[in-house]
C-alpha cells in the first residue's frame, strides 16, 4: 500500500496587517491585547533560556564527574542530564522571533540538521590533534562540535573516549562552553524585545512565532521521513541517542505552551473575540496528537516498518492541520493577511 502525506505549509510571512479600527487598539469589547499576550510569551521564554542554563551547568558538572573516575552508572547519570537539557532546549528551539541576542544563538546549541556527520568529522579532528582543549579554545572552532549534539556524540557514539583524559577534557571543554552559551541566552532573554510594539504589530509577532517554531517541528519530522518507501534515518534530531521522538514531543508540547501562553494567549484571544470554536478545534488537536503519541522514544525504529510509519504520518497530519488553521482561520479572523515565504516548496 503507498503511503503518501500532503507537502507542508512553509513558513509565514507577515505582508500586511489589516487589524478592524485603530492600529494600536482593539476590539472595544476586547479584554485581552496581544500586547499583554506577548508580555506572557515573553515570560515563558524567559523562564525557558533560565531553565536551559540551569541544565546547562548540570550537564557541565556531571560530565566532570564522569571524567575524574569513568564508570558505567555515572556515564548513564551523564546520558539522563544530557536528555534533560535537550528537552528544555525544545522549548526555544525553532524560534525565529524575540530576542535578535537569543536567537543569534541557536547554531552554537545545536547544529541541526547535520546531513553529513560534521559533527563526528569535526570532533575526530580535534581528537587526532593529541591535545586538551580549553573552552576558549573551542569557541574559535566550529559549531558543529560546541553545542548538543557534539555532547550527544561522546555519550552515545563513542563513550570508549570518556575514559581517555584528553578526550574526556575536549567533553568537559564542550559541555562548558555549553554552560556559557546558556547563560549568554537567559540574560539576553531579561528584557522583553516586544515591550514597544502596539498592539496590532504585537498579534503579527505572536502568530508568526507560534508558525516559525511549528514549521521547525514539523521539519524535525519530514526531513527523516523522506518519501514513503525512503526514510533517512540519520537526518533525525538526536538519531544517537535513538530520543528524537522524545524530543519531538516536547516540541509539541511547548508550542502547546505558546499557544495557551498561560491561559492569556492567542487561545485566549480567539475566545475573547468570539472565536471559540477555532480555539477549541486547535486546542483539541493539541490534546489528541499527545494523547495518541506513540509509544517509542526514537523516530528510527518506526521508520522501518510501514505501521511506524503511519503513525509518523498521523502526527504530521496532526501537525499540518494546526498550521492550517492557524494560517487559513486564525490570520483571517484575527484580521492578519500572511503569504507564503521564497522557501516555499522546500
Amino acid at each position: 500500500m503507498k503511503i503518501t502525506y500532503k507537502k507542508r505549509i512553509a513558513p509565514l510571512l507577515l505582508v500586511a496587517m489589516m487589524v478592524s479600527g485603530c492600529d494600536s487598539q482593539t476590539r472595544s469589547d476586547s479584554h485581552i491585547t496581544a500586547t499583554a499576550a506577548l508580555d506572557n510569551v515573553h515570560q515563558l521564554s524567559l523562564s525557558a533560556a533560565e531553565l536551559f542554563a540551569q541544565q546547562t551547568q548540570q550537564l557541565q558538572q556531571q560530565t566532570q564527574l564522569l571524567c575524574r573516575q569513568f564508570s558505567e552508572q555515572q556515564l548513564t547519570l551523564t546520558r539522563q542530564v544530557w536528555q534533560q537539557t535537550m528537552k528544555t532546549w525544545m522549548a526555544l528551539q525553532g524560534r525565529e522571533k524575540g530576542s535578535e541576542a537569543a536567537l543569534a544563538l541557536s547554531w552554537d546549541i545545536q547544529f541541526w540538521p547535520d546531513k553529513k556527520n560534521t559533527t563526528g568529522y569535526k570532533l575526530r579532528q580535534l581528537i587526532k590533534q593529541n591535545k586538551q582543549w580549553q573552552p576558549s579554545e573551542l569557541a574559535q572552532q566550529s559549531v558543529a562540535v560546541q553545542g548538543l549534539g557534539a555532547v550527544e556524540w561522546f555519550l552515545y557514539q563513542q563513550p570508549q573516549y570518556l575514559k581517555n583524559d584528553n578526550e574526556c577534557q575536549l567533553a568537559v571543554a564542550i559541555t562548558t562552553h555549553l554552560a556559557t552559551t546558556g547563560q549568554t541566552l537567559a540574560l539576553a532573554w531579561l528584557q522583553n524585545p516586544w515591550q514597544s510594539l502596539s498592539n496590532s504589530l504585537a498579534l503579527a509577532e505572536y502568530l508568526a512565532a507560534i508558525n516559525n517554531q511549528l514549521d521547525y517541528t514539523i521539519k524535525k519530522l519530514v526531513k527523516p521521513m523522506g518519501k514513503p518507501g525512503h526514510p533517512k534515518p540519520y537526518q533525525a534530531e538526536a538519531w544517537r541517542s535513538q530520543t528524537s521522538l522524545a524530543n519531538l514531543k516536547a516540541s509539541i508540547e511547548s508550542l502547546q505552551a505558546l499557544y495557551l501562553a498561560n491561559g492569556a494567549g492567542l487561545d485566549a484571544l480567539l475566545r475573547d473575540q468570539g472565536y471559540q470554536a477555532t480555539a477549541q478545534r486547535i486546542q483539541q488537536r493539541f490534546t489528541l496528537l499527545l494523547a495518541d503519541w506513540p509509544t517509542s522514544s526514537s523516530m528510527v525504529s518506526l521508520l522501518k516498518t510501514k505501521q511506524g510509519y503511519r503513525e509518523l504520518i498521523n502526527i504530521f497530519n496532526g501537525l499540518e492541520y494546526i498550521q492550517l488553521a492557524l494560517h487559513d482561520d486564525v490570520a483571517r479572523q484575527l484580521g492578519i493577511v500572511m503569504g507564503f515565504n521564497a522557501t516555499d516548496g522546500d
